[in-house]
């Protein structure tokens, strides 16, 4: 198991299991196993719109991200995305899925409404994570190798800034509250805020 993602609304948790392509599915009332779906090669990130009740799967191994029904647990959409995606986050009031590839050194961007895939936008080097704020709408790329966050505007799709951080930002988190973002950052040991 690579990654997990809650959907609150309904009490779900799912799984990405990279070692054997698929996601569990877990009951967050029993924690019992409800379902087993097949997804494409190495899920590496997974994240849930809890609007829609939709899932969103980045598979590493063959550059595609599965879209999954919460309904029925099946798989009713495969996208294209960049190379290598990496890692997976969803603007619920938007209905919009951002999708880092560290192998191409972008972010893809798609409608969740119609799963086409509507911006591709260059980024640092090896961007590793996705942070969302659903308030202002603004998408924050941790880039691995070139020490610095991409911050994208989610309306147009641009690159409005970047901002470096320490060595080898790692992960990234949004409080849409205060509006603040933190960056967690492998090799030097510190957190940028």
């Amino acid at each position: 198991p690579a990654a997990v993602a809650v959907n609150p609304v309904t009490n779900s948790i799912y799984v990405a299991n990279l070692g054997n392509d698929s996601v569990t599915v877990i009951d967050g009332a029993t924690n019992a196993v409800i379902a087993t779906v097949v997804v494409g090669s190495s899920p590496f990130a997974v994240a849930v719109n809890p609007v829609t009740n939709m899932i969103y799967v980045a598979n590493d191994g063959e550059n595609t991200v599965s879209v999954i029904d919460g309904a029925t647990n099946t798989v009713t959409a495969t996208v294209f995305s960049g190379a290598n995606p990496y890692a997976v986050a969803v603007n619920p009031v938007t209905n919009t899925v951002y999708v880092a590839n560290i192998g191409s050194d972008n972010v893809t961007v798609i409608n969740g409404a119609t799963n086409a895939v509507t911006a591709t936008v260059a980024v640092g080097t090896s961007p590793y994570a996705v942070g969302v704020n659903p308030v202002t709408n603004i998408i924050y790329i941790p880039n691995f190798n070139s020490a610095n966050v991409t911050v994208i505007n989610g309306s147009t799709n641009a690159v409005t800034t970047t901002v470096y951080a320490g060595s080898y930002p790692y992960a990234v988190a949004v409080n849409p509250v205060t509006n603040t973002i933190y960056i967690a950052n492998h090799n030097s040991d510190n957190v940028t805020v």
